[in-house]
Parts: structure tokens; sequence; C-alpha cells
């Protein structure tokens, strides 16, 4: 069916923003060249943006992008001027070429859905021409359907995990059938004696019904053997079919970072016009790639530390020019990969970190360390705490303590890392390390009391036996010796908040690393490695910062993998605070109080009751206020969980008549569909030591606060990230 012309003008502009982007990125990258090297090279730069602003012009004329058109005109007279020598490269004449090619950019947007549905990211362009000819076709697929395909690959890579899983239950069900010829003929040799003894004609009916079972089971035997021996071959020839496919996928979704960083150019020119400063970019990338998803969360990433880097980092032209260097600021942008990770350097020539001035703000805001000891990764802890800065006033660029924290936020989510390298007077430089990939990873899977969770192997550095007598203490934290220096012991249980099987006089220890920190986690067994195809959890899960996403089992089963940086930062903050010996020595576990219930809902009091018996508790309900007074005098309680609005006598006067009572200490916990902050102050003021709201009831962490308040709680290992 033809097209209609709605149709094709729409596949024309399509195509048009395609083409635009690719050429603008382009000239964009010889106008850095232009403005950043030697006068030697000022022809060839010329005429490569000459080249790339001809072939934009005579497209956008094409297809009737006249706006376009007219801005990458103007941009060609000054490159003309700037080739024939009319145009300084340097001041307003450098501005004004910068200036124009934002021209250009801006003209571009106002079509911004068509641009972003048009131009997928260079990354996902592949060759179809020869090799080696000169002009190369591309085929340009939406990110959309790559990551579709991608997803789909996973199902594959599940899928035979599932078979392989088959395929040993095939072979343990031929080893049993096996063993059940063997017992039948086993009741054959038997019933031989019986031969003399039953009748005739019974006994040729047994020897017929046992005679008629051996070919059956004989047969199922052998098919049962055929099948296992074929299988291992074809699943390696779909493992190796699934690697390739996967591969090939996983190439689609990687993206250059060259253009990536050269469109931070943007952003340094519109700081340093801001601020009064010149600043000329330099971007060294080679051939690095990284996965789309992984490139767009670090746009923001980036886009901070560029700004950074020209608000705190370069001087303005007069205190360069009085410290001997030249009046523009030199911002560079690295980039390259090493096996399955990426990193980029963002570095620049400016006065480096005031460390005076850091530590003074950080002093204001209560910082209490020693500031003699304060190294670079001490440094970068204190400028990434949030609300952090050392700008006196809010503007535009800085000021709200809001740049290094969001980068921080989103390094950990990606399971990646920062390092700040800064010599005074000389420059700083950032280092952030994130994964080429943030899908399909081998993982080590983890057992805590009855749940199983996956550790990146990328994280893990040996797995050791942790014994009582194995541990010692430094600074108040218990600790394990770990190639002869002493690493902080945490037990996993306490991290996450989970029970663990405790009471073992050994127990198994992983030794993970983040950078230059190191943590033994305390599991209770380390059941092997596995490949991890990791999807998001989903926005139920968003509140959970420790758990990085899901990955699916064989058995149908969701494996939630952990986020190291954050279980490091929740250990560098006191959290699994407690006696280290309680891991690893038997210890008497406190009897479970009696709870009283207290609420005129039935529904309510049957839940409360079930799920606190189920928890070992002893329970007694009560409908109101003055039901629970009579049970009180009758016996005691270690805990009081009661509604706030009942009749005759409500929860605020409960609590108020317990804390009038023979036993003040006991503590109350209000459960109420009321959260508002009327009811919660009315709650503090009378004494409640906790609060709950009915619609966020979550079975297990009403538990844990139940323990917390009634003492019974799991004991923790001490433990801070060394």
């Amino acid at each position: 069916m033809p097209r209609s012309t709605e149709e094709l003008d729409q596949a024309i502009r399509m195509a048009f923003a395609a083409e635009a982007r690719d050429l603008l990125r382009q000239v964009e990258r010889a106008l850095h060249g232009l403005a950043g090297g030697d006068a030697s090279e000022r022809e060839s730069r010329c005429r490569d943006m000459l080249r790339g602003l001809h072939t934009l012009k005579g497209a956008a004329a094409a297809s009737r992008h006249e706006e376009v058109a007219r801005a990458t005109h103007a941009l060609e007279d000054l490159v003309h001027g700037v080739q024939a020598g009319r145009v300084a490269l340097e001041g307003q004449g450098l501005e004004g070429l910068f200036s124009g090619l934002e021209g250009v950019y801006e003209a571009l947007e106002p079509e911004p859905a068509e641009t972003d549905a048009a131009a997928p990211a260079p990354g996902l362009a592949f060759a179809a021409g020869a090799p080696g000819s000169e002009a190369e076709e591309f085929l340009r697929v939406p990110p959309a359907r790559v990551d579709a395909l991608h997803a789909r690959v996973g199902e594959l890579v599940l899928g035979r995990l599932r078979q392989e899983a088959l395929a040993r239950r095939l072979v343990e069900a031929r080893d049993q059938l096996g063993e059940a010829m063997d017992r039948w003929r086993e009741l054959g040799a038997r019933l031989e004696p019986c031969k003399r003894t039953l009748p005739r004609a019974q006994w040729a009916g047994l020897k017929a019904a046992r005679d008629a079972c051996a070919p059956a089971m004989r047969g199922a035997w052998q098919a049962l053997s055929a099948v296992a021996r074929e299988a291992p071959a074809l699943l390696a020839h779909e493992a190796g079919v699934d690697a390739a496919l996967e591969e090939g996928i996983r190439e689609l979704r990687l993206m250059p970072l060259q253009p990536f960083l050269e469109e931070s150019a943007r952003g340094a020119r519109e700081a340093a016009r801001a601020c009064g400063k010149e600043v000329r970019l330099e971007v060294r990338a080679g051939g690095a790639e990284v996965d789309r998803v992984v490139l767009m969360r670090l746009r923001e990433v980036l886009l901070h530390l560029v700004r950074n880097a020209v608000v705190h980092g370069v001087e303005t032209p007069e205190r360069r020019r009085a410290a001997g260097k030249p009046e523009v600021g030199t911002l560079t942008l690295e980039a390259y990969c090493e096996g399955a990770r990426a990193f980029v350097r963002v570095a620049d020539d400016g006065a480096g970190v005031d460390v005076e001035r850091v530590v003074r703000r950080a002093r204001e805001a209560g910082w209490s360390g020693e500031a003699g000891a304060l190294d670079a990764e001490g440094l970068l802890a204190l400028l990434s705490l949030p609300g952090f800065s050392t700008r006196d006033e809010v503007d535009a660029l800085s000021g709200r303590g809001v740049g290094l924290d969001v980068v921080m936020s989103t390094l950990r989510e990606l399971e990646g890392s920062l390092r700040l390298d800064h010599t005074p007077g000389q420059g700083t430089a950032f280092l952030l390390e994130v994964p080429v990939s943030t899908s399909t990873h081998r993982g080590l899977v983890v057992r805590v009391g009855e749940d199983c969770f996956g550790v990146l192997l990328q994280h893990v550095e040996r797995v050791l036996r942790v014994g009582a007598s194995d541990v010692g203490s430094l600074e108040g934290h218990a600790t394990v010796r770990v190639g002869g220096e002493p690493v902080s012991l945490v037990a996993l249980s306490a991290l996450l908040g989970l029970g663990g099987d405790e009471g073992s006089l050994r127990r198994t220890g992983v030794v993970v690393r983040q950078g230059r920190q190191r943590l033994v986690l305390l599991v209770d067994d380390v059941p092997g490695e596995e490949r991890l195809f990791i999807k998001p959890l989903g926005p139920a899960f968003a509140g959970a910062p420790l758990v990085l996403g899901g990955a699916p089992r064989p058995d149908g089963s969701v494996l939630p993998v952990l986020q190291l940086p954050a279980l490091f930062a929740r250990a560098a903050q006191g959290a699994g605070e407690g006696s280290v010996s309680a891991c690893l020595v038997p210890r008497a576990v406190p009897e479970p109080c009696a709870v009283l219930v207290v609420d005129d809902s039935p529904t309510l009091r049957t839940l409360l009751r079930n799920v606190l018996r189920a928890a070992g508790f002893p329970v007694v309900v009560a409908h109101d206020g003055l039901a629970a007074i009579e049970a009180w005098r009758r016996q005691e309680f270690g805990l009081v969980v009661t509604d706030l609005e009942m009749p005759r006598l409500d929860g605020v006067e409960l609590c108020r008549f317990v804390r009038r009572s023979e036993r003040p200490r006991t503590p109350v916990l209000l459960i109420t569909s009321q959260g508002g902050p009327e009811e919660r102050r009315r709650a503090r003021d009378v004494g409640v030591d906790a609060y709950v709201v009915k619609g966020e009831f979550e079975q297990a962490s009403f538990l844990g606060l139940v323990r917390k308040l009634t003492n019974t709680g799991e004991h923790r290992v001490e433990a801070a990230v060394g």
C-alpha cells in the first residue's frame, strides 16, 4: 500500500533528525579541536566543520527546516571568517562560534518528539555494508526494540537454565529407575520359592505379570538413558547459541562514550559563561563503549561533575593570570574500559579543593573528625554529604549541596564508585568506575536463615570460615584478620534486619571489596555461583536501597541481588551493632513475653493475635480500653498493642493508664488507621513508644518492631567499615 504524504513527510523529518544529530556531533568535535589545537591544525579543522555544516544545510533545505538552514548558514560564515583570518579564534570570536553551534542545536529543538524517536543513540547503529567500503550503510534501531530483544534473550537464558535443571532431574530419574529394576530382579528371585507352594494357576499368573513388567521397565530405562546421553550435547549447543545471541544483543546496546562526553561541552560553556570564566574542553574516549542504560544514568552525573569543575575548580582569568597559568582553564574528560568495568575521569587544572574551607563548613554542620587525618577518601565523604556546600550563596549552578550527593547516589545504584585526586594549586580529578553493562553478571549466592541473596562476583574477594577465636577488636569494632590485616566484621542478617542460624561454632565469611574498602559479611552458607540476569524489582521496591534488582532462577523464584555500596554505607553508619559472640557462640534466647492486643475490630484482633502467636508470643485480646484494664490487672504484659479510636476508653487514655500504673515502663505500640500529624502528636504526648498506620501494615516490619520493644530482637555483630 503506498504511503500517504503525511507518512512520507514524517519519514523525511525522522531521517533528517537522525542525520542532523550525527553531523552536529562531527562539527562540535572539530570545533573543540579548533579551540584547543595548534595554529597549524586550524585549516584542517575549519574544513571539517565546513564539510559537516554544508551537508547539514543542504539536508535542512531539502526537508524544509528553514530555521536550521539559516542557523547553519550563519555558523558557516563565522567559520569562513576564522579560515580567512577575519575572525580571531579567542574572546568574542571563539564565543561566537560556540554560540552559533548552540543556535543550530536550538533550531532543532522545536520537534523533540520526532528527534527522539528518529535518532537512536549512536551505539545502536550497525554497519551493513561491505568491509572496508568507504560509504557504509547503517540500519537504525530504536532503543526500545533492542531492550525488548535483550529481555527476550534473558528469558532464553532462564529457559536454558531450567532445561539444565530438567536434564539433571532426568538423569536422577534414570538412576532411580535402574535402582527400581535391581529391586524388581531381587523380588523375582525371592518369589522363586513360591513356585513350589502356590497352586500352578496362581504361579503362572504371577510369573506372567512379572515377566510383562520387565520389558516395559527395561525399555523405559533405555529410552531415558538415550535422552540423558544426548541432552548434554544439545544443551551445550544451545548454551553456545544463547551466549552468541546475548553477546550480539549486548553489543547492540553499547554506545560510544566519545560523543556523549563531547555533549558535556555545552554544560561547561554555560557554567563558564555564568561564572565569568573561560574553559576549553579536551575529550579522549577512544573506542570506549558502555550499555545505553548505564550511559543514560551517567548523564546527570557527568553534568554535576562538569559544573563542579567549572564553578569550584577553574579560577577566574584574573586569578589564573596571577598564578602564572593560562587565562583559559582546561577541563579534561577521559574514558576507557577494562574488562567489564568502564572508567570516566573528569579533571580540571584549577586551584584544587580548598580543604580548610571544606573542614570549616563540615564543622559548622556538626562534623567532629580530625582535619590532619583527612585523606582523599575522607574528603570525598565530606563533599558528598547531603546538603553540603562550600558556597555561601545559592545561585543557578551551585550552593544547594546536591551535586556530589546526587552523583554518589546514582553511582551506588549502578554498583559504581567515585574516587577523588587533587593537588592544591594544580587541579582536581574525579574518577568514576561503573559496569559496562548492568544486566547479566556472575554472582555468588549466600544464605541467611531461610533467605538467599546474590552478591556480584566483582565485589567478592574470597570466602573463609570464621570462629569465635578468629574475631578480634579494633577501636571497639569486631574484626577478622584477612591477609594479615584486620577487616571489619558484620553479620549480613544485621544489615538486612533478618534472622540467621545463630549459635554455630563456625560461620562462613564472605570478604567483599568496594574501592579500597573491605568488609567481611557473616552468612550461614554459600550455596555456590550463578549466572544472574538482573531485572528491576519494580516501583513497590523503590524504597529498598540495599537491593540492586532481582535475578529469576530456574525454579521460578527471584533472587534479590544486593547492592554492595549501600551495604558498605549502612555498615559505616553503625548498623548491626551488638555482640559479636552472639553470632558465633550458643546463647540463651529470652522467652517471649505476653502481649495485650486491644482493638474494637474483631478482624484486626484476630489478625494481630495470629501474627504474634505464630512468632511465639503469648497473646491476650481485649475489645476496648476498659476490657484491657481488666486484663492488665489480672496478669503482667511485656507489650501493649492498641488501637487509637475505641468506644468507652480509647488508646490514648489506655496509654495514660499504663503510664500511671505500677508498671509504667511497659512499652505501648499504637496501631491505627489515622496517620495525621495531630494523631501522632497526641500519641507522643501520652508516651506511646511506637506508631503504626494500618494502611502501611507489613507483617515482617511489625514483628521486628515488636521484638525491638520487647527486647527479644536478634543480636547483631558490631561492625564498621575499615
